[in-house]
């Protein structure tokens, strides 16, 4: 049986320690795990969840950061969980949550995550991230941590939405929508309907529906970030396999850490059947084929933080894809977003 492995992030304070503790007061199955990253050496949340609901395994990593953590600390804490005796009549593990410290990068846990030990156990990844709607956006200290959780989530739950009133959660769900138009936002005011929402079961996504609701989102949201882009492209030549691969290894070398997310859909020469494409920071996921009856056209998607266009289209030598921004053509940045947001 498949396991979903939900990479929990969120900035400092965004409530992602009461989404677990919520969660796990509805968990009657006892099928969950918890993994609790820690910044210091006193296991503060760790405690706080194993306290509040016993019977459930719950392990602590106090080494500061996932992202900076050895490989080998990361899978043998998840083998740990996934092949411990559970008690009997228990139901195996189907979920474990890995909530990671308001300062995780998503990338390279997510690099570590793709073991070939955890893909034998039949783990598949998904990153989760909260949004507090009290605060927003943090401040431009700690703005690109914030921005590569979002990004990389593929689901973004809002926290604290009693403190925002209609306006303000729109205002919000345009910010994170500029941030990653992929995701799925969950605003919710019954918390026991969003909770289950948050961690439910994966479902396989249709990779073509997927880049077609975001190009549709980017349509329709109008509003551009100061420091977020999201750049469309398309191919100008048929292409080819090593065509593809050499232009994403320059899109990945010029960006670095600034590249914050990038799907695709392609045909290429050498393939009978599209191939979907995709990657968290430049941790990019094995190439996917779909299947040949699937109709979709050639699109590629790229979220960078403090990369412009002029800056793309001027430094990749090899330029068989041609990139231009999603909102080339939306009216001027909305003043309220520009308020908001300014300090960043």
């Amino acid at each position: 049986m498949p396991v979903d492995l939900i990479l929990l992030c969120g900035f400092l304070g965004s409530g992602k320690t009461s989404l677990i503790m919520d969660y796990l007061r509805q968990d009657t199955g006892g099928d969950t795990g918890v993994v609790i990253n820690e910044v210091g050496e006193v296991s503060i949340d760790g405690t706080i969840v194993a306290n509040d609901r016993s019977g459930i395994p719950v392990t602590v990593m106090p080494n500061g950061c996932l992202c900076c953590s050895l490989r080998s600390s990361v899978v043998d804490t998840l083998m740990a969980l996934l092949t411990a005796p559970r008690a009997a009549g228990a139901a195996p593990i189907q979920r474990i949550i890995v909530e990671a410290n308001g300062l995780a990068s998503p990338g390279p846990v997510i690099a570590s995550l793709a073991a070939p030990e955890l893909i034998a156990m039949g783990v598949r990844v998904m990153v989760v991230s909260t949004y507090d709607c009290a605060s927003g956006l943090p401040d431009a200290d700690t703005f690109e941590d914030a921005a590569a959780q979002l990004a990389a989530a593929r689901r973004v739950v809002f926290t604290k939405i009693d403190r925002a009133d209609m306006a303000g959660l729109a205002h919000h769900r345009r910010i994170v929508t500029g941030i990653n138009p992929f995701a799925e936002i969950l605003v919710d005011e019954d918390r026991t309907r969003q909770v289950r929402a948050a961690f439910g079961s994966m479902r396989p996504g249709d990779p073509v529906k997927e880049a077609a609701d975001a190009l549709c989102a980017l349509g329709r949201q109008g509003l551009a970030h100061p420091r977020i882009h999201v750049f469309r492209g398309s191919p100008v030549q048929a292409l080819s396999w090593d065509d593809v691969a050499t232009w994403l290894d320059e899109v990945s070398g010029l960006c670095g850490n600034r590249l914050l997310r990038l799907k695709a859909t392609v045909h290429v020469s050498d393939c009978d059947d599209p191939i979907w494409i995709q990657s968290v920071g430049t941790t990019f996921s094995a190439p996917r084929r779909l299947g040949s009856e699937q109709q979709c056209s050639d699109a590629f998607v790229v979220i960078a933080r403090d990369v412009t266009l002029e800056e793309l289209r001027g430094t990749l030598g090899f330029a068989p894809i041609a990139l231009s921004l999603s909102d080339e053509d939306a009216p001027a940045r909305n003043g309220v977003l520009a308020q908001a947001i300014e300090s960043v």
